[in-house]
């Protein structure tokens, strides 16, 4: 089963076409990750609301993505506040210890 995330961020004030620019950079850096199935941002109605919409084989290739983008991923949290967050699949134990370190997130495995 893939791994499918959901992350909402805030553009830090004044910083909202800086934060644009990280996210598109973010989602290049995706095109050659071979666990990573899809990576799209969108914007809300609200023009300093994002959401990132994230695919990936398994958590493995999740952490991958993480260590692959760390810079990109830097840049993000210093541009934008992440506000919530969700997983949703077969969560790994790390991925569960993951989760339980960052605020506001939400992890939902499959029915069993």
């Amino acid at each position: 089963m893939t791994l499918t995330s959901r992350v909402e961020f805030t553009a830090r004030e004044g910083r909202r076409e800086e934060f644009i620019q990280a996210a598109k950079a973010l989602a290049a850096a995706t095109q050659d990750e071979p666990g990573t199935l899809r990576y799209d941002w969108y914007q809300d109605a609200d023009p300093d609301s994002f959401v990132v919409i994230e695919e990936y084989v398994d958590s493995e290739a999740a952490f991958a993505h993480n260590a692959h983008c760390d810079e990109l991923l830097k840049r993000a949290f210093e541009l934008g506040e992440l506000t919530a967050m969700q997983l949703h699949g077969d969560i790994s134990p790390e991925l569960q210890t993951f989760a339980d370190n960052m605020p506001g997130t939400k992890t939902f495995p499959p029915l069993a």
